[in-house]
């Protein structure tokens, strides 16, 4: 007695809505540069007349970009690219994420490197170690609304390093992780700030010209027994981030 087969049942490929296609083709030209800060965007007609779509559709891409953080409606000029500023509260120790949780944008980090490499005498000394001691390097792209705002270099003790391998780098804080997956208390950090002219390797990490002056923020983080355990340094466009201090009479 033979039996049927039944039909196999084919999935069709699910078509994007066209206002997420254009949401995400203006969102890869900000992250591009191709539409730089505080430049206007494409009008809600341009857009309508490229992708052939209705107002509605336009306007709701549009509408998309702002909840991000990505773009600013100026009334009666049309919507331009976010000259955002992060404040930087120098008398607590912030992570990324935290910085940039008030302005309600969305971060991320990609990752460029995670390896294990051997420490020079400056970061052998700062984190207490024998030079050529091995370290965890870290190197990441910090991005807010989808568009790249800074480059950090972390280097850890190699036996911590391990075990930070292991975590979501790319969308949680390196803080926030060693807190509650790791469960290290952190306590504070020394840091110091200045401004540099970045050279060919850094400045297109953060679409920074050669030559052109940047921040640079040099951390050395230690947890409650006063044991370095992040040695790192991030590179940041002047604009990008402010910082706040309260300082007493006396």
């Amino acid at each position: 007695m033979t039996h049927a087969t039944a039909p196999s049942m084919k999935t069709k490929p699910q078509k994007r809505h066209k206002y997420i296609v254009i949401r995400d083709w203006l969102s890869e030209q900000i992250a591009s540069g191709a539409f730089a800060r505080g430049e206007q965007m494409p009008s809600e007609h341009e857009l309508m007349q490229r992708f052939e779509v209705s107002r509605v559709t336009a306007r709701q891409a549009l509408t998309d970009l702002r909840n991000k953080g990505l773009i600013e409606a100026h009334h009666g000029k049309g919507y331009f690219v976010s000259r955002f500023t992060a404040t930087s509260n120098l008398e607590r120790l912030q992570s990324f994420g935290e910085m940039m949780a008030p302005l309600g944008i969305e971060t991320c980090s990609d990752i460029i490197e995670l390896s294990e490499v051997r420490a020079d005498q400056e970061t052998a000394t700062s984190l207490k170690l024998s030079y050529g001691s091995p370290l965890t390097r870290l190197v990441r792209t910090r991005k807010a609304g989808g568009r790249t705002v800074a480059l950090t270099i972390n280097h850890l003790p190699v036996a911590l390093g391990r075990r930070v391998m292991c975590l979501d780098l790319g969308n949680q804080d390196l803080y926030r992780l060693m807190e509650d997956r790791l469960k290290i208390e952190l306590a504070y950090a020394d840091t110091i700030l200045d401004t540099i002219k970045v050279n060919e390797i850094i400045g297109p990490f953060i679409g920074a010209k050669l030559d052109e002056s940047v921040i640079r923020i040099q951390r050395l983080t230690f947890d409650s027994s006063g044991t370095p355990l992040i040695h790192e340094t991030t590179y940041s466009p002047l604009e990008t981030i402010k910082f706040q201090v309260r300082v007493p009479r006396w």
